[in-house]
């Protein structure tokens, strides 16, 4: 659940994984991969979340989730990314 500020919901921050754990240079993902991605939040809370992958490394990916200003991005393990369908490409 996310938080109001301003008069508008927020998506709950996540924790990212530490710089020293990524495995090295980070390359982008372009264009930007549908995912669904497991976070953790800063009260402990894990849950599942409709991202984006926008970067990667060996061992882990920088998602961005939720939309225009209020859009969050944190990067997590790849174990925690599925790749899912797009469904707004075109067939």
């Amino acid at each position: 659940m996310g938080v109001r500020r301003r008069g508008r919901w927020l998506p709950e921050e996540a924790v990212s994984i530490p710089q020293e754990a990524r495995g090295g240079l980070a390359g982008d993902v372009a264009p930007a991969a549908p995912v669904w991605a497991w976070i953790r939040t800063y009260r402990g809370v894990d849950r599942r979340v409709e991202a984006k992958a926008i970067a990667a490394t060996a061992d882990a990916v920088l998602i961005e989730w939720g939309s225009g200003q209020a859009a969050t991005a944190a990067w997590v393990w790849r174990a925690a990314v599925k790749h899912r369908a797009d469904r707004t490409a075109p067939s």
